[in-house]
């Protein structure tokens, strides 16, 4: 199956997309995290993260080729969108095209009360009558611009029947794939997935169909890909952003010769990555609050595979000498 990372407000941005692919790969398309509407046009800072790793991380699958010094990985990058009428969605689309990519995710999943009270994300799942406006303007730019689109979605806001009242409008549309995070919105990420929902919607679509949702393991991926052989791919995010190797190993596993990653060169790894991350931050940002206010994001979900020690280190770090130090004992471990 194909594994795609999912975008996280804060974390899975530009630098980082470009740094995992660099350092552990495995990923077969990288989601940014959605332009949205700000003072009625596309967020700028959101299109500059998705400018800074277009050349590197294309909309269209590139091979071993070598671009302002950095190698290409093969992945991708595919930009998302979030709306809540036709008009958003015209004008983000417009927006990213203009960039030159040819893939475009459609956030419908978004669980955040911010943005749900706004009738985006999850919040626009019990309006079939927008949906429809939007999908029927994604038939028109597929047919004209020859772009694909996809669509990430929860069973709803509210309801299960939220999801199934729009399958039909969504299997009439041209997507690429649809993306199914099994929880409702108002559930965010706590509670149970419902699996029920999940198998009738996974018979009923006709689109190819990736799973979202609380993967963290290879062996979790190992047993979705058994128990439904007609998933597309699995999409993961905070698993990802804790075990950033979980999508070279799950490709790894298919070869019976190659050995799991060990945690001593995960951590060499994962510091890697961290140093072109904190390079990046040191030359953006200015003082210690400001970056170390970003470069810490970096180590949030990492907890599980870090020692705990130096874990408490780095979150309590109040400069950046007691940072470097935080870090540099990780290497003592």
């Amino acid at each position: 199956m194909q594994v795609l990372f999912a975008p996280l407000q804060g974390y899975t941005t530009g630098i980082y997309r470009k740094a995992h692919a660099e350092i552990f790969g495995g990923v077969d398309a990288y989601y940014a995290p959605f332009l949205r509407m700000e003072n009625g046009r596309p967020r700028e800072k959101d299109l500059r993260d998705i400018g800074d790793d277009h050349d590197l991380i294309t909309g269209a699958r590139i091979t071993g080729a070598m671009v302002n010094g950095a190698k290409r990985t093969g992945a991708k990058t595919i930009p998302q969108i979030i709306a809540n009428s036709v008009n958003e969605f015209r004008a983000l689309a417009d927006a990213i095209m203009q960039k030159g990519f040819t893939e475009i995710d459609f956030n419908m999943g978004c669980p955040f009360p911010m943005q749900v009270s706004r009738h985006r994300g999850a919040g626009l799942l019990s309006d079939t009558q927008t949906v429809k406006s939007i999908m029927d303007e994604i038939a028109q730019l597929t047919v004209k611009n020859s772009i694909k689109f996809s669509v990430k979605m929860r069973l709803g806001q509210n309801s299960p029947d939220e999801a199934f009242a729009l399958l039909p409008i969504l299997n009439a549309t041209p997507l690429a794939h649809i993306t199914l995070h099994p929880r409702l919105g108002k559930q965010q990420y706590k509670g149970a997935i419902d699996f029920t929902s999940f198998v009738r919607f996974y018979e009923e679509c006709r689109h190819p169909l990736v799973y979202n949702g609380d993967i963290t393991s290879v062996s979790q991926m190992r047993k979705m890909e058994s128990g439904y052989p007609k998933l597309a791919g699995i999409m993961i995010g905070r698993g990802m952003l804790a075990r950033p190797s979980l999508a070279a190993e799950y490709k790894a596993a298919s070869d019976t010769s190659a050995a799991s990653i060990s945690e001593r060169d995960l951590l060499n790894k994962i510091l890697e990555m961290h140093g072109k991350l904190y390079e990046h931050a040191r030359s953006t940002y200015q003082g210690d609050n400001q970056i170390l206010s970003h470069i810490k994001s970096f180590w949030e979900y990492l907890e599980p595979s870090i020692p705990k020690k130096a874990f408490k280190k780095i979150k309590k770090a109040g400069n950046q000498s007691e940072y470097d130090a935080a870090v540099l004992s990780l290497n003592m471990e």
